[in-house]
């Protein structure tokens, strides 16, 4: 019985070898605007489920708040005239609202919104397909 041989596989020709680059790379850059489509996709649903309950909330805190005041009005004018005390109420109101729409500017201003895990994600690829490059070239 005669002995089997592996059939030769015939290297591949430069012009193999890019063409098999080019559709690789091809093939990873839409991978990686698939991943920052997805990523986006996730962090905008998100905010839109999260502002609506926010304008929700803050629809039944403002009843209530109104309520609140028209007691806190009536209430002072019990010893001072109800323009006065209406006046009191309403700056001190004014005052606790800026702070509070300063405090929400100053902390929206900390928020990422860049797709992190995609730009880390195609810095490697780019760096990869460049030392890639460079050792086809025989530059290694």
């Amino acid at each position: 019985m005669a002995p089997t041989t592996a059939p030769e596989t015939p290297e591949k020709t430069l012009g193999d070898l890019f063409s098999d680059l080019a559709r690789e790379a091809n093939t990873l850059v839409r991978s990686e605007i698939e991943l920052g489509t997805i990523e986006l996709a996730s962090t905008a649903k998100r905010a839109t489920k999260d502002g609506g309950l926010i304008a929700g909330g803050g629809v039944i805190t403002h009843t209530g708040v109104l309520a609140i005041t028209a007691a806190v009005i009536l209430a002072i004018g019990q010893a001072l005239p109800y323009w006065a005390s209406a006046l009191i109420v309403g700056l001190v109101l004014l005052t606790a609202g800026l702070a509070l729409a300063l405090r929400g500017r100053k902390e929206l201003q900390h928020v990422e919104i860049a797709p992190k895990r995609t730009i880390e994600s195609v810095k490697q690829t780019a760096v990869t397909i460049k030392d890639h490059a460079k050792w086809n070239r025989g530059t290694h």
